[in-house]
C-alpha cells in the first residue's frame, strides 16, 4: 500500500480508522498504548451507491530498526519517528479524553502533511511526572527523532531530563513556562499571551475613541471619552494561573497608559465567589451613597436620579476563569449592580467555549482566541474524520506534528531536527492560526479578538496576517 491510498481513504472519511491500527503496531513491541475508541464506519444512505472499501492488506512484518517491526511499504526509508506523550490512563476523565482527542488529531496531522517518512510511536504517560519519564525513556530506545507532550507541567519536567541528555527536542502541551527552554518548546495557549493581545487592543480602542471624540470637542485633551477605558479590575481565582495573570497585568498596563483599582480573589467554588464579587463590585461603598442620597430627599431609583453620584473606579473587569466556574462566577457581578452594558466584562482564551454563549451576563465581553477561519477548517476536519467535536487541546498535537516536517534537515546519521528551524521568525500556520516559537521556547501566536453575542461570537479584531520580521529579513515566506 502505498502513501496516496491512505490520503485518499481518508478523505472518504474512514482511513484514520485504518492508519491506528498500523501506527500502533508500529509501536506494539514495546510499550502499549491504549487505542482511542474506534467509531462504526458510516453506512450510506437508502439513496447513496456504497462506497467499496480496500482490500486489506496483512503485511508479514519485518524486523530491523529500533522499534522492532516496519510495514513493508515504509521498508527502504529514512523514517522519522515522532514520540506522541499523553496521559491515556489518567486518573482524570477529562484528561484521558483530551489524550485521545489529541492522538486523533495528531494522526489527522500525519495524513495532512502528506509525508510518508512520518511514523507516530504514542506511549502513555499516566498523568504522572514517573510516567512520563518512563515513556519519554521508552520513545528514545524506541528512535524518536523529536517528542511532542506531555500535557502537565510536572510530567514536561520529568520528560525533559531524558530528552534533554538525547539531545531530542520537545514540543510540549503545558502552560508552566518555567519548563520551556534548553531544547523545550511549549505550544499552548499562555496567560501571559492572552493578556498581551487583551492590553493591546484596549490601547488601541482607547485610542479610537480618543480621536473620534476630538472631532467633535478641540479640548478632547483635557477630557475622557465615555467609551474609553482607563482603570481596570480583576476577578481571579486563587491558584497559579490567577497569580500569571496577575504579574502579567502589572506588568502590561503602565505602558499602555492604564491603571488596576481593584484585586479580589475566590477559591474555585460557588459558595466561595459571592464574598470577593461583592468586594469588586464595592457593595458597601454603593449602599452607603444611596443612604446619604436618601438622607438628602432622594427618592425611586437613584440611578435614575441625576443628582445620585457613584461609579465603580473601572470601566473594564478581567475575569479569568472558565467553564461551570465562570458560569457561576458571571451573573454574580450584575446581581451586585456591575452592569456589563457599562462595565466591559473581559477574558482570556479560556472564554472560547460555545457553551458560554448560554450566559447573558457575559453578552459583550472581549476575549482573545484563535483565527475563527483556522479554527473552523480543523474543526470541520475533525468532525468529519470522527463524528465527535475535538478536544480542547486537540488542535495543540495536531500543529505539533505538521511542525515535523517543516524542520527536518538531512544530516550525516540520517534525518534530524533543526532547532534553528523550529525557531523559525515567519513561524508556523496550524489549526490555531499562525504561531511561532522564541529564543525561550515560549510559544507566540497572532490571535483574533471576539466579542460575544447571543448565539455567537463575534470577530470584532481578525488576527494579523504575518509576525513583524526585523528590517534586514528578505525572506517573505511562511511556511
Amino acid at each position: 500500500m502505498h502513501f496516496g491510498l491512505w490520503t485518499d481513504f481518508y478523505k472518504g472519511g474512514r482511513g484514520v480508522a485504518v492508519l491506528v491500527m498500523g501506527i500502533m503496531a508500529l509501536a506494539a513491541c514495546q510499550t502499549p498504548t491504549p487505542p482511542p475508541t474506534q467509531r462504526p464506519i458510516p453506512q450510506p444512505g437508502p439513496n447513496q451507491t456504497p462506497i467499496a472499501r480496500p482490500t486489506p492488506i496483512k503485511p508479514e512484518p519485518q524486523p530491523t530498526g529500533p522499534i522492532g517491526v516496519i510495514l513493508p511499504h515504509m521498508e527502504g526509508r529514512d523514517l522519522v519517528r515522532i514520540g506522541l506523550l499523553l496521559p491515556f490512563s489518567a486518573n482524570s476523565s477529562t484528561l484521558r479524553d483530551e489524550a485521545r482527542s489529541m492522538l486523533n488529531a495528531a494522526q489527522m496531522a500525519l495524513i495532512k502533511s502528506g509525508d510518508p517518512r512520518l511514523v507516530l510511536l504514542p506511549k502513555d504517560t499516566g498523568g504522572t511526572a514517573s510516567g512520563a519519564r518512563s515513556a519519554a525513556n521508552a520513545v528514545i530506545r524506541d528512535g524518536a527523532t523529536i517528542i511532542l507532550g506531555p500535557v502537565l507541567g510536572s510530567a514536561v519536567s520529568a520528560a525533559a531530563r531524558p530528552a534533554r541528555r538525547a539531545q531530542i527536542p520537545m514540543i510540549a502541551f503545558s502552560t508552566d513556562n518555567s519548563v520551556a527552554g534548553n531544547g523545550v518548546y511549549l505550544l499552548s495557549f499562555l496567560p501571559e499571551a492572552d493578556m498581551k493581545h487583551m492590553i493591546g487592543f484596549i490601547k488601541q480602542q482607547n485610542i479610537i475613541a480618543f480621536e473620534k471624540f476630538a472631532v467633535l470637542r478641540p479640548d478632547a485633551k483635557m477630557l475622557v471619552a465615555d467609551d474609553s477605558i482607563a482603570g481596570l479590575a480583576l476577578l481571579r481565582p486563587d491558584n497559579a494561573y490567577g497569580d500569571r495573570i496577575e504579574s502579567a497585568l502589572f506588568a502590561q498596563t503602565p505602558e499602555a497608559g492604564l491603571f488596576i483599582t481593584d484585586i479580589a480573589r475566590y477559591s474555585r467554588n460557588a459558595e466561595s465567589m459571592s464574598a470577593p464579587a461583592k468586594q469588586i463590585a464595592h457593595v458597601t461603598e454603593r449602599n452607603e451613597a444611596i443612604s446619604t442620597w436618601k438622607d438628602e430627599g432622594g427618592i425611586g431609583d437613584p440611578g435614575l436620579d441625576p443628582s445620585f453620584v457613584f461609579s465603580l473606579p473601572y470601566q473594564a473587569i478581567f475575569i479569568p476563569e472558565s467553564g461551570v466556574q465562570l458560569r457561576s462566577l458571571a451573573p454574580l457581578l450584575p446581581f451586585y449592580d456591575v452592569d456589563p452594558k457599562i462595565t466591559r466584562f473581559i477574558g482570556t482564551s479560556l472564554w472560547n467555549d460555545e457553551d458560554l454563549l448560554r450566559e447573558p451576563a457575559l453578552f459583550g465581553g472581549w476575549f482573545p482566541a484563535p483565527n475563527a477561519r483556522a479554527r473552523a477548517v480543523f474543526t470541520d476536519s475533525y468532525e468529519r474524520a470522527f463524528n465527535e467535536k475535538p478536544g480542547r487541546l486537540a488542535s495543540l498535537a495536531h500543529d505539533g506534528v505538521l511542525i515535523v516536517p517543516q524542520s527536518l534537515v538531512d544530516a550525516r546519521n540520517g534525518l534530524k531536527i533543526d532547532p534553528g528551524l523550529i525557531k523559525h521568525p515567519e513561524g508556523f500556520r496550524g489549526a490555531d492560526g499562525l504561531f511561532r516559537f522564541g529564543e525561550d521556547g515560549l510559544v507566540e501566536r497572532v490571535l483574533s479578538i471576539f466579542e460575544i453575542r447571543q448565539g455567537s461570537f463575534r470577530e470584532i479584531k481578525p488576527a494579523a496576517e504575518h509576525f513583524e520580521l526585523p528590517e534586514d529579513d528578505d525572506d517573505t515566506a511562511v511556511f
